[in-house]
């Protein structure tokens, strides 16, 4: 469906005519426009429609950012995102920094570890000016569960982070590599390993925004 949308001049057009609408209609400030698992074909498709909004949105007074992935390699022809000319065309890029180890990992780690995340933030200043990057933090962890030498994870929230080491009474340990709170457990058979995002992990990575005086930090959290 979003290739079929962003292939289309009439449909893009559709799409951000209906947008702009709704900014106005309740007195939005601005539009965040994340687009995710999409064809690395699509890439150029993704800055004009971008291009397209941010214009229209200007029109109107209203900021854009968009949201991009960690660079992976130094060849935009083989990334999801044209990174440096998002930049040139939005008014902010906020950088998903995160799922460092993620749902298909195959070994147990941080979401999201401080020198990973200044790694991240460090290669995109070639692509992305520092006053327009906004560094997007996790409010989530992962609970690993290690077994017969298998490995499988499910995201956890603060709130049930928090619950769980107030019911099997687990103490957290200061990761100083990861800068976050680690803990690990067993139960029979099987081995759980939990990098924790908490007020301490936030702050280190926080401490980037200043660190590299960044446009700000950004997250997302449901509910």
């Amino acid at each position: 469906i979003t290739h079929e949308v962003l292939l289309s001049s009439k449909k893009r057009e559709k799409v951000i005519s209906k947008t702009i609408e709704l900014l106005n209609n309740y007195n939005l400030k601005g539009i965040n426009i994340d687009f995710e698992h999409t064809k690395i074909e699509d890439r150029d498709l993704i800055t004009q429609f971008v291009r397209e909004l941010s214009a229209q949105a200007k029109a109107n007074g209203k900021i854009t950012s968009v949201d991009v992935t960690p660079q992976i390699t130094n060849n935009v022809e083989k990334e999801p995102y044209n990174r440096k000319e998002l930049a040139e065309v939005c008014d902010y890029v906020i950088v998903m920094a995160y799922d460092q180890h993620w749902a298909s990992s195959e070994k147990a780690g941080s979401v999201a570890e401080y020198k990973w995340v200044e790694s991240n933030i460090n290669m995109l200043f070639r692509s992305i000016p520092k006053e327009k990057l906004i560094l997007g933090v996790p409010f989530y962890s992962r609970i690993w569960t290690e077994e017969n030498g298998k490995v499988k994870s499910s995201t956890i929230s603060m709130d049930q982070s928090n619950k769980l080491l107030n019911e099997e009474d687990l103490m957290p340990k200061w990761d100083d590599v990861s800068k976050q709170d680690y803990v690990e457990y067993t139960e029979g058979n099987k081995t759980y390993k939990i990098w924790l995002e908490d007020s301490q992990s936030i702050k280190w990575k926080v401490s980037l925004v200043n660190k590299y005086n960044l446009a700000g930090v950004g997250s997302w959290r449901k509910g």
